[in-house]
């Protein structure tokens, strides 16, 4: 069986720097991750993540209307818009309660869940289905330094748009678009191909590709192996994402 070039046989003797392998992972991820594998220092990771989640919470929740922001979202729902006005006003003030609650404390234990969970169906997905030899460690850190590394340029760029818009109350999911949502007004199209669009933003596929990179290292594999790893799963997420709107929304 030939070997693929690509990717290195042994782990390389030093594993780099934090902040050294943080931003050689914005240019040189495969070599990149290969370094993380010897030393993951996956808390480091997720305390960046926290920093950030914490950072952009602290600032949006103080600046913006929680009230006015829960009634915009309450209005581009259609089913909503067919309850008594009493109980809609009892919805938006019981969700705009939750959210200035949750948005506070949120930030510091999501992002863990959040990595713990996908570090565990990715390694399923690689071990089981790729046969690839990929341990929950390299998974974990994988999708950690990815997730720290996404933060650090995108939590910036956010608050940045806000400033310069104006506007606090806008869905923080729709403040860059970096998606084929630019080309259309909100209203103009139904809500699931809008949902749908919304999901090929830059961003996202530059998550993508972190993921490859890191489970193609892990596992010995060529990229093409980890986009087949981490493609079916977001197809299948971006399908059950359409049907909760097609049903919901």
């Amino acid at each position: 069986m030939t070997e693929n070039p690509d990717i290195p046989e042994a782990p390389p003797a030093d594993s780099g720097s934090f902040l050294g392998n943080l931003f050689n992972l914005y240019f040189e991820p495969k070599e990149t991750f290969a370094k993380i594998f010897v030393r993951p220092r996956v808390w480091m990771a997720l305390l960046l993540q926290i920093a950030m989640g914490v950072l952009f919470t602290s600032v949006w929740l103080q600046k913006m209307d929680a009230r006015e922001f829960m009634k915009a979202q309450m209005e581009q729902n259609s089913r909503i818009q067919q309850m008594p006005a009493e109980q809609v006003e009892q919805i938006i003030n019981t969700q705009a309660r939750f959210m200035r609650t949750w948005g506070r404390i949120g930030p510091f234990f999501v992002p863990v869940i959040i990595d713990l969970i996908l570090a565990g169906i990715f390694m399923f997905i690689f071990r089981f289905f790729m046969a690839a030899d990929v341990s929950f460690m390299q998974s974990f850190a994988t999708v950690a330094w990815t997730f720290a590394a996404l933060g650090l340029i995108q939590t910036p760029i956010m608050l940045l748009v806000f400033w310069l818009k104006g506007d606090w109350n806008v869905d923080p999911n729709q403040i860059i678009q970096a998606n084929p949502t630019i080309f259309f007004e909100v209203g103009s199209i139904p809500r699931w191909i809008w949902s749908l669009l919304s999901s090929f933003d830059l961003f996202s596929l530059w998550t993508l590709f972190l993921f490859a990179t890191g489970f193609a290292v892990a596992g010995k594999r060529g990229l093409s192996s980890g986009l087949w790893g981490v493609g079916i799963p977001w197809v299948i997420y971006l399908g059950v994402k359409v049907s909760f709107v097609l049903l919901f929304g």
